[in-house]
């Protein structure tokens, strides 16, 4: 008994010890973690608005249409998380959209730039789960220059299913999550612009 009670108290001592140094770790590694998640942000930021300096979170706009635009069940774009609005001295020149589509290794965080104009100005995936030389391509360039263009009102999808945007080989799953974010996207702005929400006081 005595000696149950001894290694109970043992290992109690080493689950303690194990808990603080990883507290310590955590409260030390945290912020950084954070700090490179903003600047991987403003950098996407600035990849998909090319023509801004400044971005304003809009976010609030964005929960505003989700909540006119929800009729049970399921919420419609429901993948998009924030918004924000780029501007060049003051004027505005288009929005950009935080979106969270499943990939085929998990989701795929990806930004996607629409101009005042309301079209496509740019796609740039920060972070990722998938296989590398196949679904990680997603992250290239030349794939994602592949969506830039493309008007609103126009149902983007990979040829595959039937729309425009060629797939990247062997990585369709990929391929078509990054064209749902740039869909739901271009439906985002255009369901607000006729709403009023991207009006020129935000």
């Amino acid at each position: 008994m005595r000696e149950v009670l001894r290694l109970g108290v043992v290992l109690l001592i080493i689950c303690a010890v194990a808990g603080a140094v990883l507290a310590v770790v955590d409260g030390i590694t945290r912020d950084r973690i954070a700090a490179q998640a903003t600047i991987r942000l403003q950098q996407a930021l600035r990849d998909v608005l090319p023509e801004a300096d400044e971005f304003r979170d809009e976010t609030e706009a964005l929960s505003l249409v989700k909540a006119e635009t929800s009729a049970g069940g399921k919420p419609p774009f429901a993948i998009i998380d924030k918004m924000y609005a780029g501007y060049l001295r003051g004027e505005r020149r288009g929005f950009a959209f935080m979106c969270f589509p499943a990939g085929y290794g998990g989701v795929i965080e990806t930004v996607v730039g629409v101009s005042s104009t309301g079209s496509v100005s740019g796609v740039s995936v920060i972070r990722h789960s998938e296989t590398p030389g196949l679904g990680a391509n997603v992250t290239n360039s030349e794939f994602q220059m592949r969506f830039v263009g493309i008007p609103v009102g126009t149902e983007v999808k990979v040829k595959k299913d039937g729309g425009q945007v060629d797939a990247i080989t062997g990585a369709t799953v990929s391929s078509r999550a990054v064209a749902n974010a740039v869909n739901q996207a271009l439906q985002v702005f255009e369901v607000a612009s006729d709403k009023g929400a991207l009006r020129n006081e935000l």
